[in-house]
């Protein structure tokens, strides 16, 4: 009788682990990562897993342009490395997929965050792109030949407060319009910086995320609903999706 209750309990574990691997959206047996293994083992994840490689594919299947469809490769890894990735618990993950999937997911952090939450070296410093900015000549009626320019993002610490930065930068656009970032004070959110702007209409919010990415210390900015740039800087302050380098340590 022994043998058939244990027989039944192995059966039934069976088909629960088939069924949270089977709602993510990457083979579960064969996981290395901690961000993978507590995706395969928390339905909850499991299922937000699910549901962001669903849209991802329909983003996909939705365009027959090439360089759009390009760009939304692009994102997706950048999403991967920087946003779910360099998280370090369950409620961090939740708000990454969510926020990905549509469902907005803010949460209020514990004013002290516990060490393991606290930025490392590598969130702070200085971070650097270099890119090619085309300019538009009236006398030809055409575009002038790109020039090398270099944008340029500072995060500074705070005595006291390893939770809170200045983070100061200077990026420039098409026809070198500059957008300049000038002392604004960021809190740490557990992967991430995010500096909030009441000034306009609705709450803009640039979320600045550090990471290794291709064995570098890289930047990521995410520019929340498209607000924080368009509001400071008009319709070419594009921030979202710039990854800036960090210079020497």
């Amino acid at each position: 009788m022994k043998k058939i209750v244990l027989a039944v309990i192995g059966i039934i574990s069976a088909c629960l682990l088939s069924t949270i691997a089977s709602s993510a959206s990457f083979d579960c047996k064969k996981v290395e990562t901690w961000v993978e293994k507590t995706v395969c083992a928390n339905p909850k994840l499991s299922k937000l897993d699910d549901a962001m490689a669903q849209k991802y594919k329909q983003n996909l299947a939705d365009t027959s342009d090439k360089d759009y469809k390009n760009n939304l490769i692009i994102d997706q890894r950048l999403w991967l490395k920087f946003q779910r990735n360099t998280c370090k618990d369950i409620e961090c993950l939740i708000r990454e997929y969510k926020e990905y999937i549509g469902e907005k997911a803010y949460y209020d952090w514990d004013s002290e965050l516990s060490s393991s939450y606290l930025p490392d070296k590598i969130a702070f410093g200085d971070f650097s792109q270099t890119v090619e900015i085309s300019t538009y000549n009236p006398d030809i009626l055409g575009w002038d030949d790109a020039q090398d320019i270099t944008n340029t993002v500072s995060i500074y610490s705070v005595a006291k407060k390893p939770d809170i930065s200045v983070i100061e930068g200077d990026l420039i656009f098409t026809n070198f319009h500059s957008c300049v970032i000038e002392s604004n004070v960021a809190t740490w959110a557990k992967n991430h910086w995010v500096i909030y702007d009441n000034s306009q209409d609705k709450e803009a919010e640039l979320r600045l995320y550090p990471a290794f990415h291709k064995g570098k210390a890289q930047l990521l900015l995410k520019d929340v609903d498209y607000q924080f740039g368009s509001g400071r800087c008009g319709v070419r302050g594009y921030f979202d999706g710039i990854v800036l380098e960090r210079e020497a340590f």
